[in-house]
């Protein structure tokens, strides 16, 4: 069972009395057959039958973590995957055409399933000169994988634009984009979190974030209520350079936006606290295309890509719509009101006279021709 408690009542008294927030996320406490399993996910892989691949909203996962599949046996073509990894076997990001495809044909393949941020792949083969050969080479990810997420709009893309999408993929982005999806994230992401900060960077933090009034410089929402999802971003990248000039106070959703932050992952329930806020206070009110893609979960934007595109209207984003029975109302991550459809992160539920989908179910139905806006 799914637990969504809003704490914002608690974290205001915690900061009416002066203590410290400190980061706890029950997903980040780990056993000892956790902390294999993702010690051999995070380096060379795990090998893996097709049949064991779970998948959740189109994306593949194991045990809860968001992973990668590659063949690693790269035959007799492994000497041309070295010098040009374009022609090695793509790996795969979503539950994709090539895949069902495969299942079909019941393909035997050594599978391997990783959450490695690199982008490098450990690969082996029959070299034509030097017999058996390895190689950590930077493979190409599946076409077919990134139309069925529509990833950076490829969909509606030229082939030169989808060209460009799968040359510079970056497996970070990738990762950080989808993480409302997951319980998990990789543990090379987690160990690498605070790196780089200097000692006093958390003084210097409460102070820029003091002097803003506890309110984002970029969308304007008023955290006072829920501090700790102000954060002190470096405006030049460079964390160690805290010269009040480089920093500025944004909320954990701006901050994710910023160019170069594609690394970061904020926790679904963070962003919808975020968008209940901004509802709440009017910002980012006007329901515009521009306007709800910087407002939405990034998982969402492959959605709304597809939807804008197809001529819809914009949607509107945190859209709470009150159920009988139900004391709180449900918070819809996407709503067409006047179509009665709302898409969902989570497991979607029955409302009443509504269409609830999940991301996946949403590329279906922005798929089908138009019946009127």
């Amino acid at each position: 069972m799914k637990l969504d408690v809003n704490l914002s009542q608690l974290w205001a008294c915690v900061e009416k009395m002066g203590a410290d927030a400190i980061s706890f996320d029950v997903g980040e406490v780990w056993d000892d057959s956790d902390l294999e399993f993702d010690a051999q996910l995070s380096s060379s892989g795990i090998e893996i039958s097709l049949d064991e691949l779970e998948s959740e909203h189109g994306l593949l996962s194991a045990r809860g973590r968001q992973v990668i599949l590659f063949i690693p046996d790269q035959g007799f073509s492994i000497d041309k995957a070295i010098d040009d990894p374009s022609q090695g076997r793509k790996f795969h990001i979503a539950d994709c055409r090539t895949l069902d495809d495969m299942r079909r044909m019941n393909r035997f393949e050594r599978y391997k399933i990783t959450n490695n941020l690199s982008g490098q792949f450990p690969v082996y083969g029959n070299s034509k000169f030097d017999g058996f050969k390895e190689a950590d080479i930077p493979l190409r990810v599946c076409r077919n994988c990134l139309k069925k997420l529509n990833y950076h709009g490829v969909n509606n893309a030229s082939r030169a634009e989808v060209t460009s999408t799968v040359n510079n993929f970056n497996i970070e982005e990738f990762f950080s984009t989808y993480s409302s999806l997951f319980s998990r994230l990789p543990r090379q992401h987690v160990n690498d979190t605070n790196k780089g900060y200097t000692e006093d960077f958390k003084k210097i933090s409460d102070r820029i974030r003091s002097d803003a009034g506890y309110i984002c410089q970029h969308c304007k929402v008023d955290l006072t209520t829920d501090k700790h999802l102000l954060h002190t971003h470096h405006i030049n990248g460079d964390k160690a350079d805290n010269a009040d000039i480089n920093l500025v106070a944004l909320c954990a959703d701006c901050h994710r936006k910023e160019p170069f932050h594609g690394h970061m992952c904020i926790k679904h329930s963070d962003t919808q606290r975020i968008n209940q806020l901004r509802n709440e206070q009017g910002v980012y009110s006007n329901c515009d295309w521009p306007t709800v893609k910087r407002k939405a979960d990034p998982a969402l934007h492959g959605v709304l890509d597809y939807a804008e595109r197809k001529g819809y209207s914009a949607p509107e984003v945190a859209y709470s719509v009150n159920t009988l029975g139900e004391k709180a109302p449900v918070v819809l991550e996407l709503a067409w009101p006047h179509r009665k459809f709302g898409v969902v992160l989570s497991n979607p539920q029955y409302i009443d006279r509504w269409q609830i989908v999940d991301i996946s179910g949403a590329m279906k139905y922005f798929s089908r021709p138009l019946k009127g806006r």
